[in-house]
């Protein structure tokens, strides 16, 4: 070690070099060098005790414990003063976290400087809309009003009740005093929507007896009744054609066993593989696409409690990674209803179309009747590649070699374990988000999460292999219901409420909504580590609505609108506020303008990527010796920013430390004295820095070698319309 650095060492130690208050350290730029194959040889160079060569004497004496006061001349100039308290900085952001139904939310906020001073704790508060906050001391108008948590945490779980619309605000403060408040956009919590009266579930929810159906070899003439009860708890009831839903009434004289036409045994059982990239083609590989667009991934709530809805309101990053949609169905019969003619509409509903009360009738009836009902037991994944190291276009090459692998191993009908290793083995060094959810069985209802190929592999065959034969309705047909003979010759819509505009407008929503999920999954708490959100949030900066907002903002106040405008169009009894986003008339009244003023500040994020080898080696010398490199790459323009939710290292040797925003893969290495990586800004572009020292063991040994690839992964902002 150089003479000098041992100095400042020992005078730091002694608080001479430097004030602990004085400089704060530089946020997100250089990480600790590792001291993992540290050789510290060179720190034990000097012997205990001949420090006072050099001019001083680090020992104990009289001078060491001399009392500065007013009194007393301790040296460069009199007593040092304590740093002065300061109070806390404003807390860097804030964001509510919302559950379907849930009437609680989870606020999440990101902490700024804790100043100087003693009681440090954070002060939550919460504000109804259309409350008027007022501060208890100067009766001025200031921050949501209602203080409902103090603390030290940096979250908090919090119960406005439901069909709430609230904001809520935080700020830390200390024994000096409270920071401004940070504050978040209004959300609508738990929101009641009118469905005009109109009462459904989904289709394989539908069923009459609290047990599931057996499985089982069915005629018309023999039919297990418990089946044949779970078809008929839906067959020709009403379908609302927004939702996907099945209506709990019947509109037909015809009833129980005396509807059905026939039942067709089909015992098929089939498993599938689709890769999807778009959001459009994955709700069609669900068969979500009969519900008119109602299904939501980047607002979040979709419209209807089925497993597939869920399931696509779950899967991130369609478009930029794609995705595999994996099902095997076991379908067991189809039971089909009588001719409309034969079922014959019973009277108060056809008077309610012929008196000219189009909604009464769909209020009972819906926009179709169910036609068919198939029965059976079927499971559905989507699973995503990842991998830290690799571009968006490369995980979909790799995706499109997985789908095929699984295809060939599927072939027989099984997979083996032996399969499970090939593909371990071809896809080391890849991760996977495999979600799921099965329609009968008795564990069928919550979403499945799983972590692995193999362990993917094990539930897809013990459910395609299993005893369990509990059945439900897993598939329907529809059909239009007929014109009553009174109103013969007019045509369909001038009968019936025309359903299909209102479908129109939620399928547009539903463009909108996979477009802004493309532009803000990266600012997603629901799926990206709060610290790299906070990051990425900074560094895109602020746009100026009502004031100066964050990306974060505007996508959370564009998510909540979504969210609200899919439920306008898709219930009944709130048509009259189902507006297409881009229409004048459609008017975000929570967060106040027009619908596409926030999206269309929301910026479009383009994929970018900058890498630079870090290769270094140390021959081997006669005394111990040292090689040191460094490299740097920027991005080209000030306007992309590192995706900071990138954060990887992969090897198998040395490991420098992760760097939020880099990737970095060591190739090969030894006898490495340090290695390190940062993010900085040079002329206002971002850059990645690499550099390592190894060292040769000196006496003609071993020589070192450091060898890395150094990925910096990035969004580029650019202002980019809508494809509605």
């Amino acid at each position: 070690m150089l003479k000098h650095n041992k100095i400042v060492l020992l005078l730091s130690g002694l608080g001479v070099v430097g004030n602990a208050y004085a400089i704060d350290p530089p946020q997100n730029l250089t990480q600790e060098t590792s001291s993992f194959y540290e050789d510290d040889a060179e720190f034990n160079q000097t012997a205990v005790g001949s420090e006072e060569g050099w001019g001083w004497q680090l020992k104990t004496s009289a001078s060491a414990n001399i009392q500065c006061d007013t009194n007393t001349d301790c040296g460069g100039g009199g007593p040092i003063d304590p740093p002065p308290d300061v109070a806390p900085s404003v807390p860097k952001s804030i964001a509510v976290l919302r559950t379907k139904g849930s009437n609680s939310v989870e606020v999440k906020w990101q902490g700024g400087s804790a100043g100087q001073g003693s009681n440090f704790h954070y002060e939550l508060r919460q504000q109804y809309k259309n409350e008027i906050p007022q501060d208890s001391e100067t009766q001025t108008q200031t921050a949501p009003s209602s203080n409902v948590s103090v603390g030290n945490n940096l979250s908090s779980i919090q119960t406005p009740g439901a069909d709430k619309i609230v904001k809520y605000a935080v700020r830390a403060c200390n024994s000096v005093g409270c920071s401004a408040y940070k504050t978040s956009q209004y959300y609508s919590i738990n929101a009641n929507y009118d469905n005009g009266g109109a009462v459904t579930k989904p289709l394989e929810s539908v069923r009459t007896n609290s047990q599931l159906a057996s499985k089982g070899s069915y005629s018309t003439s023999s039919t297990n009744q418990t089946e044949q009860e779970t078809a008929l708890a839906a067959l020709s009831k009403g379908y609302d054609a927004l939702k996907g839903e099945v209506y709990g009434n019947s509109c037909w004289d015809l009833s129980g066993a005396a509807q059905l036409d026939s039942v067709q045994y089909i015992n098929d059982q089939k498993y599938s593989f689709s890769q999807v990239d778009t959001y459009e083609s994955l709700a069609t590989t669900l068969d979500v696409k009969r519900s008119g667009g109602g299904s939501i991934s980047f607002g979040g709530f979709s419209i209807g409690g089925s497993g597939s809805s869920s399931l696509y309101s779950e899967t991130s990053k369609v478009t930029e990674s794609s995705v595999i949609v994996s099902s095997f169905i076991d379908k067991q019969n189809r039971y089909q209803a009588k001719q409309a003619l034969t079922l014959g509409m019973s009277t108060p509903y056809v008077n309610y179309l012929v008196n000219n009360q189009p909604k009464e009738f769909r209020k009972f009836c819906g926009d179709k009747f169910i036609d068919t009902v198939t029965t059976g037991r079927k499971i559905l994944f989507t699973i995503r590649v990842v991998s830290e190291s690799s571009s968006y276009s490369e995980i979909k090459s790799k995706t499109l070699e997985l789908k095929a692998s699984l295809e060939s191993y599927s072939a027989d009908g099984n997979f083996s374990s032996s399969e499970a290793s090939s593909l371990n083995e071809e896809f080391k060094g890849y991760t996977f988000e495999i979600i799921g959810t099965q329609t009968g069985g008795s564990d069928s209802g919550n979403l499945l999460r799983l972590n692995s190929i193999t362990e993917y592999m094990t539930v897809l065959t013990s459910f395609a292999n299993s005893n369990d034969e509990d059945l439900v309705n897993i598939e329907s047909t529809e059909r239009d219901y007929p014109i009553p003979s009174a109103l013969a010759g007019t045509s369909h819509f001038d009968v019936f409420s025309d359903y299909t505009e209102y479908r129109d407008i939620l399928q547009t929503w539903g463009r909108l909504d996979s477009q802004l999920e493309r532009r803000c999954w990266m600012l997603d708490l629901n799926g990206i580590d709060p610290d790299a959100v906070g990051q990425i949030e900074e560094a895109m900066g602020l746009s100026f609505y009502e004031g100066n907002v964050s990306q974060r903002d505007l996508c959370d106040s564009a998510k909540d609108m979504v969210d609200r405008f899919v439920n306008y169009c898709s219930n009944q009894g709130e048509w009259n506020k189902c507006f297409l986003p881009n229409s004048s008339n459609c008017i975000d009244s929570i967060n106040n303008g027009l619908c596409m003023q926030r999206p269309e500040l929301i910026s479009f994020k383009g994929f970018r990527l900058e890498q630079v080898r870090l290769d270094l080696s140390k021959g081997g010398c006669l005394f111990r010796c040292y090689e040191s490199k460094s490299v740097q790459q920027c991005f080209t323009n000030t306007d992309i920013i590192p995706d900071f939710s990138r954060n990887a290292v992969i090897t198998s040797s040395y490991s420098p430390s992760p760097v939020s925003g880099l990737v970095v893969t060591v190739d090969r290495s030894w006898n490495v004295s340090s290695a390190s990586n940062s993010v900085t800004k040079v002329n206002g572009n971002y850059c990645l820095n690499a550099r390592a020292k190894v060292f040769g063991k000196g006496g003609f040994g071993a020589g070192g070698r450091y060898e890395s690839n150094n990925q910096m992964f990035g969004f580029q902002t650019q202002t980019l319309g809508y494809s509605l």
